[in-house]
């Protein structure tokens, strides 16, 4: 295809009738004139053509003259090679049956069959008995002779069945348990999903008849596509997070899994959680050869999408990957088989892009290169663990290929068949390829083979033939239609394999189970034996769960049940507000950033975000982010001013950011870490939390006195200063309001004050809860609390009110029953 394209661009004088397709999607194009060359050339086309042709064959018959010295040779080129080497040696063939007619052969397939010895056509015959013979005769007069002849009478004898499930996984229970019930001389024809069948019959007890599903999404096959998209800037970090988890890479799996995790965490490449993992990396036997493998194929070059990359770099890639596959080929011969397809699709892109390279051509978008793969991997590859089985039933993938005999044939689903194409050319085209001894195929002539070839399996079944058809809403077969038209009582006489379970036919499909209710949610973990809280040091985020559900902190804090991990990297609240932080946490890494103006600030933004973005928050600056990317900048240049002029007013001295402050709640360890202190003249502070947005839910907090996270920062700092804050509060960074507890201490701040003595009061409640929840243990009851907890819930008076557990910890909470909540 691509030397193709090369002989294509040569002919073009940008008038050729494929000109403009060229220049729009230069791939394209050359893989349908391929084919349209390629069919020619086995219809008998020598590459001529007469000068008052038709314009599109005089112009491909310029290619045909350029490519005639420089261009592997194709399917017809090596029939004409075997045509010439018959007619001098030996031939060893003794005989050769054709199952398809002669005329459906390409024109120089039938030259070649020509010079062979005693080649005859197979004829097929009807094979059944009885009532079911009668239907086969009449299908081969009504193909043969158009004439629609229904049977007599009604198929009675059972030696014709048609069936029908709801879905397809009751279907295929149904076969499995009938194949494994009545043992029989069997054929199966499945052309559509036999690796789904296959999967159940292993599944339940039978054996797999190794039906191959060729797919180019194995996962062989996908490494290169992977690969090649780190090429390219922005980076997409959902494709780098596939190409970091993918069991197939060109690197350590272990190292690129755990760099996946990082990425999960900070979307992007070159974060604090990608630099850690890389110094863990370097600490290992083989770190160094890793590392410069990361550095090349992620942290190196990379090139607009727009504008392409260069043919070199692409070919440097490959290469590599190539040679790192082979590396693994020395496993066992399953590793190999699922390996060797990825090696051979790696080889026939570097092909490609040699030919594009000795071309002349500089460089490929990704579109391109998208496309060569494509090419370069034509027909997928198949599952190696999916081979034919000792004691399976015969198959075939292709009614065409039913030939021999068998006492039952069970056609699988017929459904949408895929049908004979129209020639693309025009009639004076046809005709002028006529003229030049090209001998094209005739679609009515293909369709009415195929035709004949759907008969096939009704014709060699002996005893017995089942359709089971798809699940209603399914395109009918062509064959369906005729059966029901030579048979109408069929239609009516339809098996329903749920109707019918338990009946004679259908049988029993599976061991029927006793109901049983699904747990609920206990509200005691009874344990019968006293258990004492962790003595380690309590974050807010553990004395919230266990003071809202102990159950929950026993499981996450206690039991270390973590969830399974999904990786992947999401733009959502989370992770805007993370970058916030980041930002003011940059920006007050300057020790004059409070002297600065906001224009001085937003000149520091300006310049230093897109380096925070690009290892921290890398989804903003993938293509069709640019609304959430500008959006988030504008926020951003926002709150930076409006927090400047916050402190400015207060006449703030210094800004400490994620500040580690660590003490007791009466005997109980504490840690936390403060996202903003400010100081101020006489050692006088004010804590801030930082959040995204929920202005109205935070001001309820604080005008509720429900603030226990910042009472907690206050005690910490004033057993480490000996100072209370003056104010505690909220910094609200998508609207830039801020809010305090106290008047004063920041002027420009919204005041939302607590009721008296709330901050003390929240101090106690908390000792209380602790104590509560700590007696509950020490009698061995772990109290499990449901999602929006109600008065049954509640502790003893002076307790915190118990809200219960948030919906995202259902992954942990489902362990306790109540699956329903």
């Amino acid at each position: 295809m691509t030397s193709y394209l090369g002989h294509l661009r040569l002919c073009d004088n940008h008038e050729r009738f494929y000109s403009r397709s060229l220049e729009a999607d230069s791939v394209g194009t050359a893989a349908e004139l391929l084919s349209w060359r390629d069919e020619w050339r086995l219809a008998g086309w020598d590459g001529s053509a007469p000068d008052d042709a038709p314009q599109r064959l005089r112009e491909l018959a310029l290619v045909e003259q350029s490519a005639a010295s420089n261009f592997s040779v194709g399917e017809a080129e090596r029939l004409v090679a075997v045509i010439a080497a018959l007619s001098t040696e030996p031939i060893p063939i003794k005989s050769v049956l054709l199952v398809d007619p002669i005329a459906s052969f390409p024109w120089v397939w039938r030259k070649t069959l020509a010079l062979l010895p005693n080649v005859s056509q197979w004829m097929p015959e009807p094979q059944g008995q009885g009532q079911l013979r009668q239907l086969q005769e009449c299908a081969q007069v009504a193909l043969r002779n158009g004439r629609l002849q229904p049977i007599g009478a009604p198929i009675s004898d059972g030696s014709v069945v048609i069936l029908q499930a709801s879905t397809r996984e009751v279907a295929k229970h149904w076969l499995s348990a009938m194949c494994q019930k009545t043992p029989a001389d069997r054929l199966l024809v499945c052309e559509a999903g036999g690796d789904a069948v296959d999967t159940t019959m292993t599944a339940t007890g039978g054996s797999g008849s190794g039906f191959q599903n060729p797919s180019e999404l194995r996962p062989s096959l996908q490494a290169v596509g992977l690969a090649l998209e780190m090429c390219w800037s922005p980076i997409d970090v959902g494709r780098l997070v596939e190409f970091l988890a993918h069991p197939i890479g060109p690197f350590s799996r272990k190292a690129r899994f755990n760099l996946a995790r990082a990425v999960a965490e900070q979307p992007g490449i070159g974060g604090a959680s990608w630099n850690a993992v890389k110094e863990k990396i370097g600490a290992t036997e083989d770190g160094k050869g890793v590392l410069e493998s990361i550095a090349f194929w992620l942290e190196g070059d990379r090139w607009s999408r727009d504008e392409g990359a260069p043919v070199d770099a692409l070919l440097v890639r490959v290469d590599k990957l190539a040679t790192a596959l082979r590396k693994r080929l020395t496993g066992d011969e399953s590793a190999r088989a699922s390996l060797v397809p990825a090696v051979e699709q790696c080889l026939a892109v570097l092909e490609g892009l040699t030919e594009f390279k000795r071309q002349g051509i500089a460089s490929l978008t990704p579109r391109h290169v998208e496309q060569l793969i494509v090419h370069a991997t034509p027909g997928g590859t198949t599952n190696p663990g999916s081979p034919a089985q000792v004691g399976c039933i015969r198959a075939e993938s292709s009614a065409a290929a039913c030939i021999e005999p068998a006492d039952e044939v069970i056609w699988w689903m017929p459904s949408t068949p895929l049908l004979p194409t129209s020639l693309p050319w025009s009639q004076a085209e046809v005709t002028a390829l006529g003229e030049l001894g090209v001998h094209l195929r005739d679609p009515q002539q293909e369709l009415e083979a195929l035709s004949n070839q759907w008969l096939h399996p009704l014709l060699v079944a002996k005893q017995r033939f089942v359709l089971v058809l798809p699940p209603a809403g399914a395109e009918e077969h062509p064959f369906r239609q005729l059966l029901c038209k030579l048979a109408p009582a069929l239609t009516n006489s339809c098996i329903d394999i749920d109707a019918e379970l338990e009946g004679a036919f259908v049988g029993t499909l599976s061991t029927n189970l006793a109901r049983m209710e699904l747990p609920q949610t206990p509200r005691f973990i009874e344990l019968n034996a006293p258990l004492e809280l962790p003595s380690w040091s309590q974050s807010y985020s553990s004395l919230s769960e266990l003071f809202n559900d102990p159950a929950l902190y026993a499981l996450k804090r206690v039991a270390l049940l973590r969830p399974a991990t999904v990786l992947a990297a999401e733009e959502d609240n989370r992770l805007l507000g993370t970058l916030a932080h980041r930002v003011f946490e940059k920006f007050f890494g300057h020790s004059d950033a409070l002297a600065w103006t906001n224009g001085q600030a937003l000149e520091w933004f300006r310049g230093s975000v897109d380096e925070l973005l690009q290892t921290e928050g890398a989804l903003l600056l993938m293509r069709g982010a640019g609304v959430s990317q500008q959006r988030f900048k504008a926020v951003c240049e926002r709150a930076i001013c409006s927090m400047l002029d916050h402190l400015r007013a207060a006449g703030a001295l210094r800004v400490r950011t994620e500040v580690c402050v660590d003490g007791e709640l009466g005997n109980v360890p504490l840690n936390g870490q403060v996202d903003l202190i400010v100081e101020f003249p006489g050692s006088l502070t004010v804590a801030l939390d930082m959040k995204w947005r929920g202005d109205k839910h935070y001001q309820e907090i604080l005008r509720q006195g429900n603030h226990l996270q910042l009472a907690l920062y206050s005690l910490l700092i004033e057993q480490k200063t000996g100072a209370a804050p003056v104010a505690l509060g909220y910094f609200m960074v998508e609207s830039g309001s801020m809010y305090v507890t106290a008047s004063g201490a920041m002027p420009k701040a919204q005041v939302r004050t607590p009721p008296a003595g709330a901050t003390a009061s929240l101090l106690q409640q908390a000792k209380e809860t602790w104590r509560w929840r700590a007696q509950q243990w020490a009698t061995g009851q772990i109290e499990v609390v449901p999602i929006g907890a109600g008065d049954d819930y509640q502790g003893p008076l002076g307790t915190l009110h118990v809200e219960g557990p948030r919906t995202w910890d259902k992954d942990h909470l489902v362990l306790l029953g109540g699956w329903g909540q």
